[in-house]
């Protein structure tokens, strides 16, 4: 891959840091000053008790008051972990999904105009909108290869795009052309609910997310077996990769462990399947669960790991478990991991320990490629040559 230079450098898709996003800044200092002054009430409280006691009749004033210091510090300390962990409760999907990074516009249309549309980058493309179970409708390109360059029934690979938790699918779109241009395959891509010009809907959640990737994927095989009249798309549904970055990685392996799930009962109920397998997986910079991600952002919470289940955590994102049911149930797949050894947000060694789960039951196909100076979202530009 090309260096895109200095002065295109916002293209990558915005980073957003969750340690920062965890609780705000005036509201720690806030807390901790109340709790002081509560504190220092309670010593003059306690001062004025004792005024008519004599003080002279007790050798081990100064240990009293060194232990009464520790046990107010260690209230103090408590009362601040216990605030910080109900404010993540309240505020966990606000911290995790983040439609409208700082500087940025929710809307692609009102992005940079490199970012607003594939047509900034002339690739051909389709603007579609896909009506998820409940109702809601997601926006999405389907960007694609030009049909004179495959014969017959040959197709070119379809990659479904998985973004990441922040920004639009205009971010995206320099990632998009290379892919277009150096794997010559097509990308559909889709902002989730709350995200870019898709509907709200009930809001960015993990149920959410699932459903605008199971109607996504539907959409898709529906239009292979249902072409449109001059579609000009060449698809085919043995052809169908899922590539999810970041939560995208997440979504991914859970589509797959859901689509499996659904065709082995189909199986067993003796049923036609519904919907076909992808072909692989490709996953870029993803966590194993959002409870391990949160254990490594903010390490004290390593202690109290056993209350990092609902109903206090709202979105598990069990990537980790996902991978283990599809290794466990199926051989003839592909899957391929790509890590950024800087990335600054999900640590590398969760990439590694994916990769572990895989090996335990290896698929047909599985490459697991490091990019030393690749971080969290520009792994594809850092990686150089190698990546691609």
């Amino acid at each position: 891959l090309q260096a895109i230079a200095t002065a295109m450098s916002t293209q990558v898709a915005p980073d957003v840091d969750l340690k920062s996003r965890g609780i705000p800044w005036h509201v720690v200092v806030g807390g901790f000053v109340t709790l002081l002054v509560v504190a220092i009430l309670g010593h003059q409280a306690s001062a004025r008790d004792t005024d008519d006691e004599d003080e002279t009749g007790f050798p081990f004033w100064q240990l009293w008051l060194l232990l009464w210091g520790v046990v107010r510090l260690m209230q103090l300390l408590l009362a601040l972990v216990f605030m910080f962990l109900i404010i993540l409760v309240v505020r966990q999907r606000s911290i995790l999904y983040v439609p409208t990074p700082p500087g940025t516009q929710r809307s692609p249309g009102n992005n940079p105009y490199n970012l607003r549309s594939p047509a900034s980058w002339k690739m051909p493309f389709e603007d579609v909108w896909i009506a998820t179970e409940d109702g809601t409708r997601i926006h999405g390109w389907l960007v694609y290869q030009p049909p004179d360059d495959w014969q017959g029934d040959e197709a070119p690979f379809t990659f479904v795009y998985f973004h990441g938790n922040a920004g639009n699918i205009g971010h995206r779109l320099e990632n998009i052309r290379d892919m277009h241009q150096r794997l010559r395959v097509n990308v559909l891509i889709i902002d989730y609910r709350g995200y870019g010009n898709s509907e709200d809907g009930p809001g960015p959640s993990e149920s959410g997310f699932m459903m605008d990737a199971i109607g996504t994927y539907r959409w898709i095989i529906d239009r292979i077996n249902n072409p449109v009249r001059n579609q000009v798309v060449k698809m085919r549904a043995d052809r169908i990769l899922l590539f999810g970055r970041s939560i995208g990685g997440a979504v991914a392996i859970r589509l797959f462990a859901h689509l499996l799930k659904e065709q082995l009962e189909q199986k067993r109920r003796a049923e036609d399947l519904s919907l076909p397998l992808p072909a692989g997986l490709v996953l870029e910079n993803t966590f194993t669960s959002l409870r391990d991600m949160a254990v490594q952002v903010f390490p004290f919470l390593r202690f109290l790991s056993f209350l990092l289940r609902p109903p206090l955590i709202f979105d598990e994102w069990k990537g980790a478990d996902g991978l283990k049911f599809v290794t466990r149930h199926l051989d003839h797949w592909c899957c391929c991991l790509l890590s950024g050894l800087q990335d600054e947000i999900v640590p590398p060694i969760q990439m590694r320990q994916l990769h572990g789960i895989l090996k335990e039951a290896r698929p047909k196909v599985l490459k697991f490629f490091v990019f030393q100076h690749g971080g969290h979202n520009d792994t594809p530009t850092r990686g150089g040559e190698d990546y691609w």
